[in-house]
């Protein structure tokens, strides 16, 4: 086992030529990860020429006992084939076309050491998608153009995020990972360069003469709450076009293998599988095959790179228009990051959901799979989608909390617990209901009887741990009204996790902290169609000619307690779309939530 100092992320960003890879290229890893470091040499691959030499090496260095880890560039892949490209991409910022560091046996670290060497303070800005919509609807219009004459059946067409960076490059590996768990993920360090993948992908692992890849193709964006979730799953799983595109791919990853399996032994065991991530839903293919006996590295990687998944269909035309339609090459982005052993055993990723960082610049690659019908403003959403683990609104190993009022007696508590409970289930986190009651009846026989308001702040944790705290609510002078002041920042209507009370609430806290200081009592939020939303820390009512109204679930917010009491009640009350001047044409204006109450607030003019 390493010490623990040895392991800090600091040390690892300044050690070079260190690979670390986790979650699902070990299986059943709990957490663990393998650190390839001290390499004994690595080998570049920088021209097209050389690509049989350079699959050369790595086969001379495994024979001797030495174990490999790096990555296969995209742009590598036209040196398979390279009488049917005329010119190729070629990246400024000298990152080689392939990259593997030669090693001795990888060293097996815990999940607590992984979480040591992933630590760091980090930084970046919101990223830049290189296309505009209407740049993008173009490129869409062109594939379409080339599908509708028999060219090409598919094509993945990507564009690149930029941002700027500072920090720790572990630390923003590990600050992704809470947000995409058990997925390939991978840290390397190449000196002037940086690449941390966080794939969900499977490209291939070969154990013995086994062989198996997962393509991945079909996307939906999570639901709002348990029920619209899935519904959004099953839609996916039974939606034609994305069945008909998954299908594609495994037709031509079966084709891609059969030139390097036995006769009749490639399979697909699984199709049309949903998997579910914080941000998505994706649909899965299974396909497997025996490898040849006398398969070569170069014979493997020539059959299948680039992974089908990533370039569309027939795999050669298609990717002589990506090279045509896209604006920069690729990289290691839609490429392979892995490990090979002695033996042969060996995993890749396909390099999806990758960063390169190179000096305070970041780039980060999204797309989807073009069909002929695709719909421009569909495919720009789901790149959107795709770069949603950018947000720098996103904390790491977020959690979930409610906040309960205690009044002599828990009030509302069942409706806090069930809700809590219903995000859970949602987010993939443990949760023990009944566990929670009596910790926090526990709480109050010691703490809380007979000695005032408070409110009890009870928060879970992914592994189902809770932790529990509480204020007493000191009683504010009366004054009329309660002040709210409005919000510059702009919240995403499409993000999921509005509709559940997370700690992922760093732009609200920060808004909510700077209203506070300067005299205000709340901050109010609008959504990207410029709907009102909610506050940092309530819902919003107005009253409207004898009629109460509240903004829809669909605007983006979260559904308080107090608020499914209000529209309980209520018979003279709708959910309806808000926007600022409803609120200062209103009649009365109000802000709630289950711990204070409905209070008659005042929308005033200050922007923060």
């Amino acid at each position: 086992m390493l010490e623990k100092d040895s392991l800090h992320g600091t040390a690892l960003s300044e050690k070079p030529y260190t690979v670390l890879l986790g979650g699902s290229f070990l299986k059943n890893s709990s957490g663990s990860s393998l650190l390839f470091s001290d390499p004994v040499e690595w080998i570049e691959l920088r021209s097209f020429r050389d690509m049989y030499s350079f699959f050369g090496e790595l086969e001379e260095r495994l024979a001797r006992g030495f174990c490999l880890a790096g990555y296969i560039g995209y742009e590598a892949g036209y040196g398979f084939e390279p009488d049917s490209f005329n010119s190729f991409h070629i990246r400024n910022d000298d990152l080689p076309l392939a990259w593997f560091g030669v090693y001795d046996a990888p060293r097996l670290v815990n999940k607590e050491q992984t979480e040591h060497m992933l630590s760091g303070d980090c930084r970046h800005s919101e990223p830049v998608f290189d296309l505009a919509k209407e740049a993008y609807a173009e490129k869409i219009k062109l594939i379409k153009e080339h599908i509708g004459a028999g060219d090409v059946y598919q094509i993945n067409f990507t564009g690149r995020y930029r941002f700027e960076f500072s920090g720790s490059t572990p630390g923003l590996l590990g600050y992704l990972s809470g947000r995409q768990p058990d997925v390939y993920s991978a840290f390397l360090n190449l000196g002037n360069h940086q690449i941390l993948s966080l794939s969900p992908e499977l490209f291939f692992r070969l154990e013995g003469s086994s062989i198996e890849a997962r393509p991945m193709k079909g996307t939906s964006t999570r639901g709002k709450n348990e029920e619209e979730d899935r519904l959004r799953c099953d839609w996916l799983q039974s939606d034609e076009k994305n069945r008909a595109e998954n299908l594609m791919i495994v037709d031509l990853l079966r084709n891609d293998l059969g030139r390097i399996c036995k006769s009749g032994s490639v399979v697909a065991p699984e199709l049309f599988v949903t998997e579910t991530y914080p941000t998505l839903h994706q649909m899965v293919s299974s396909v497997r095959g025996e490898l040849l006996d006398d398969c070569s590295l170069y014979d493997l990687f020539r059959a299948v790179f680039p992974c089908g998944s990533v370039t569309g269909a027939p795999k050669i035309r298609a990717m002589q228009l990506i090279q045509e339609l896209e604006r920069s090459p690729r990289g290691v982005y839609t490429g392979a990051v892995g490990y090979i052993l002695p033996e042969r055993s060996m995993c890749f990723n396909v390099a999806i959901r990758t960063l390169t960082l190179h000096g305070k610049e970041g780039e980060y690659g999204a797309g989807g799979g073009i069909v002929w019908d695709s719909k421009p403003d569909d495919e720009f959403a789901e790149c959107r989608l795709k770069a949603r683990i950018l947000d720098p609104e996103h904390e790491r190993n977020f959690g979930i909390f409610e906040s309960i009022l205690f009044n002599g007696s828990y009030v509302w508590l069942e409706e806090h617990l069930s809700r809590l409970e219903q995000s859970a289930l949602w987010l993939g986190f443990s949760f023990d209901k009944n566990r929670s009651r009596q910790e926090l009846e526990r709480l109050a026989e010691k703490e809380l009887v007979g000695k005032g308001r408070y409110k009890v702040r009870l928060e879970l944790l992914k592994d189902g741990k809770i932790e529990i705290s509480f204020d007493e609510i000191t009683l504010r002078h009366a004054r009329d009204p309660i002040r709210v002041c409005r919000s510059s920042a702009v919240i995403r209507s499409d993000n999921p996790l509005r509709g559940h009370k997370t700690t992922e609430r760093i732009l609200y806290d920060k808004l909510f902290r700077k209203a506070v200081a300067k005299g205000f009592d709340e901050v109010v939020f609008c959504n990207d169609r410029g709907e009102v939303t909610e506050g940092a820390i309530s819902n919003i009512i107005i009253v409207k000619d004898g009629l109460y109204y509240t903004p829809r679930l669909s605007s983006g917010l979260l559904n308080g307690i107090y608020r499914q009491y209000f529209l309980a009640t209520r018979h003279n009350v709708k959910e309806t779309v808000l926007f600022m001047e409803d609120i200062e044409a209103a009649d009365l204006f109000f802000i709630c939530n289950s711990v204070r109450g409905l209070r008659q607030a005042v929308l005033c003019d200050d922007v923060l």
